[in-house]
C-alpha cells in the first residue's frame, strides 16, 4: 500500500479522515505497512503544528527515497507528464510489486501504474 499526496492532504479533511484512518488500520492489522516518498511528505507537509494527523501517519510509513531520475524522468516521457512525484510513486511501486492509493486516477493510469482509487 503505497499512499500518494492526495492520501495525505485527505487526512487533513474532517469530512475524508476516518476513511483514511480506517484504510491505513485495516492494512496494519494485516501487517502491511503503509509506504510513501520523501517526495510526497514534502508536497504535503507544510504546517507541522497543525498537520498533527499527518504527522502521527508518517511516524508509521516506510518512507522510499525519490528514487533514480532517469528511470523517473523516463518513466514521465512514456506517460507524456511532467509530475515527477507521481511518476517516483509508480516506479516504487513496480519495485515493491505493490499498488498505488490515489485520489488521482487518471495520473496514475497515464503513468500505467497499479493504483485504487481513494
Amino acid at each position: 500500500m503505497i499512499f500518494d499526496a492526495g492520501v495525505f492532504i485527505a487526512l487533513e479533511k474532517p469530512s475524508s479522515r476516518g476513511v483514511v484512518l480506517a484504510l491505513v488500520e485495516r492494512h496494519l492489522d494485516e501487517g502491511v505497512l503503509p509506504a510513501t516518498t520523501n517526495a510526497v511528505l514534502a508536497q504535503v507537509w507544510r504546517e507541522p503544528a497543525r498537520q498533527v494527523a499527518l504527522g502521527r501517519l508518517a511516524q508509521t510509513l516506510d518512507v522510499y527515497p525519490f528514487g533514480d531520475p532517469q528511470v523517473v524522468g523516463v518513466r514521465c516521457a512514456a506517460a507524456r507528464t511532467s509530475d515527477v512525484v507521481d511518476a517516483g510513486l509508480a516506479v516504487l511501486s513496480d519495485q515493491l510489486d505493490d499498488t498505488i492509493i490515489t485520489t488521482d486516477p487518471n495520473d496514475m493510469e497515464a503513468l500505467g501504474a497499479r493504483f485504487v482509487e481513494l
